[in-house]
């Protein structure tokens, strides 16, 4: 079975800051553009943007909320490059509004196969080079063992200097 090829799951909240969602396309979509249209409003009405971790919080809130109004059935991983601490960051959050700070992560049917090679390949002081070969060896996985033939990969790097697209 083959996949749509051209589908972009990770969306551009702002020049540091990503969100790959899995789930269905309707809510994913409706919940990727309420975010993003809130996070817009919010720096155009406060003159800056939210930082990472409020970004996250944020999310998170509004999954929360949305249990009990008209859920998303979304489970999300944002990541970014913060600048306080210098560092870049990947949060997990769930359906529920479930938020975790993470080292490594996957949600869907991927989170099955590629969570033991990010746990072989992860280390605390990886290069960006040793970081695109896990993630890679992640892809390979899925491309031998999944039953779905997905033919294009990209990922997104986020750098001090912003977010970089590359095929894998």
């Amino acid at each position: 079975m083959k996949l749509k090829d051209n589908e972009d799951k990770i969306y551009h909240l702002d020049e540091k800051k990503v969100m790959a969602i899995a789930g269905d396309t309707c809510d994913r979509e409706r919940f990727a553009s309420f975010i993003q249209r809130n996070l817009d409003w919010y720096k155009y009405k406060n003159g800056y943007e939210l930082d990472l971790d409020a970004t996250a919080e944020f999310t998170r809130s509004e999954l929360a909320t949305a249990i009990r109004k008209g859920p998303y059935n979304v489970n999300l991983l944002i990541a970014g490059y913060d600048d306080k601490s210098e560092k870049a960051r990947l949060y997990w959050l769930d359906y529920f509004g479930t938020l975790q700070e993470v080292k490594k992560g996957a949600h869907g049917y991927a989170n099955y196969f590629t969570s033991s090679v990010l746990d072989n390949h992860y280390k605390a002081d990886m290069t960006l080079e040793e970081g695109k070969e896990a993630i890679k060896a992640g892809v390979q996985v899925l491309q031998k063992r999944f039953m779905m033939s997905q033919p294009k990969f990209v990922m997104k790097i986020i750098t001090k200097d912003g977010t970089q697209v590359e095929e894998i």
